[in-house]
């Protein structure tokens, strides 16, 4: 037998389908073939390259940074956990900047969890979160989320799942896949469950600026009892289009983030500083994409959900909930009898228009396909015809 084997916490692991299918989306179009995958297509606002090139230009971009993040980037962090999340912050001992939202779960997750404990997790739920509890040794544990309640978790389905063995509870709101928010009163009820388990919650709140129909963004620490027991992950990627500079930050209590910060030390050392300037301007600053305020580029996205949506109602045997956040759409394909993988590969293929399969999400996104509304709306309208006219010949 071979010393040179593979770790077999990697035998239930595959690679992220988002990035596979970005890939294909990618050979296809250098090919000369025109693909549609509904996804933006807009550049980081121009101040915010101006600032990482000002801080670049300066003799302190090439040391390593402070690796809780540099002064200036945590202070715009906690100016910016005030005004957007009522929280104020100590820039100091609560705030550890990782290298995008991913790698800020992942230390959390080691920080809290060890081999054999149980972590739950949403079902549909965002594809990275089952294969990073498994690299710390934990166990995921799904529960459902369901079309039928508008994909709003039953904390019921929570109860029922808890063991000795279980430690946390991973979400997201607004929701990938679905764009589904948490409720307040499902807050409420999730914080009742976590104070009286002794559970931590991580929330991802990647998508908090993006919500729709006058819904607004609580983040759950601000219910009493929680902030000692919430870990909460955001990202510059998604509001600024900033997706390809990998930068986010964790919030959390003093003594959980001195040991994410630990982790992080010795995972990557710092961020890089130059962009974490660039990401200081952006929370900063007055515009999100292009010259429009995050508020504007939200109203646009309610727009564009809107016209997805209908069109993907108006063809026969498509059945969609509403989206309230976000920028996902999650329709139920189940009816073309096709597996969301088949469903998803003959779409590309005879339609070149691009969705992720349901199933990647989870067992109960099977069934399903998820698109992104974040796209100029001539393109979505375009998708839309070569959609409607696939799928309406089949």
């Amino acid at each position: 037998m071979s010393n040179r084997s593979f770790a077999p916490r990697l035998e239930r692991m595959r690679f992220s389908s988002s990035l596979a299918s970005m890939r294909r989306i990618r050979e296809l179009r250098a090919s000369g073939v025109s693909v549609i995958d509904f996804g933006s297509k807009f550049d980081t606002p121009a101040h915010i390259k101006e600032a990482a090139v000002r801080y670049l230009e300066q003799p302190q971009a090439s040391m390593y940074a402070d690796p809780r993040g540099i002064p200036e980037f945590r202070a715009a962090i906690a100016r910016k956990m005030a005004r957007a999340n009522d929280m104020v912050i100590d820039p100091d001992t609560e705030i550890s900047v990782s290298p995008g939202g991913k790698a800020g779960i992942v230390a959390t997750l080691l920080a809290i969890v060890d081999v054999g404990d149980e972590v739950l997790l949403e079902d549909p739920g965002w594809l990275s979160f089952d294969p990073m509890i498994r690299l710390t040794g934990a166990t995921p544990v799904p529960f459902p989320i369901r079309p039928q309640n508008d994909f709003q978790l039953d904390p019921a389905d929570l109860v029922a799942r808890i063991t000795p063995r279980t430690r946390a509870i991973v979400l997201c709101s607004p929701h990938n896949p679905t764009g589904a928010i948490l409720s307040i009163a499902t807050m409420l009820e999730i914080a009742r469950i976590a104070i009286e388990h002794d559970l931590w919650v991580v929330m991802d709140e990647a998508y908090e600026h993006f919500l729709f129909d006058d819904n607004r963004h609580v983040s759950i620490a601000t219910i009493e009892g929680m902030r000692e027991r919430t870990i909460s992950i955001q990202t510059a990627s998604k509001t600024y289009n900033m997706f390809g500079w990998r930068v986010g930050w964790v919030i959390a209590a003093p003594d959980v983030s001195e040991r994410i910060r630990m982790v992080l030390s010795h995972m990557f050392t710092c961020v890089t500083s130059f962009v974490q300037a660039g990401a200081a301007a952006a929370l900063d600053g007055p515009y999100a994409q292009g010259t429009l305020s995050i508020e504007e580029v939200s109203r646009n996205y309610e727009t564009q959900r809107n016209t997805l949506v209908a069109g993907l109602r108006a063809v026969p045997g498509i059945r969609c909930t509403m989206p309230a956040g976000a920028y996902f759409a999650f329709p139920d394909i189940s009816s073309f009898g096709l597996s969301s993988d088949e469903f998803a590969s003959r779409l590309l293929a005879n339609a070149r228009v691009s969705g992720l399969s349901g199933a990647v999400f989870g067992g109960m996104g099977e069934g399903h396909i998820r698109f992104v509304f974040n796209a100029p709306l001539p393109e979505i309208e375009e998708g839309l015809t070569r959609l409607q006219r696939y799928l309406t010949s089949i």
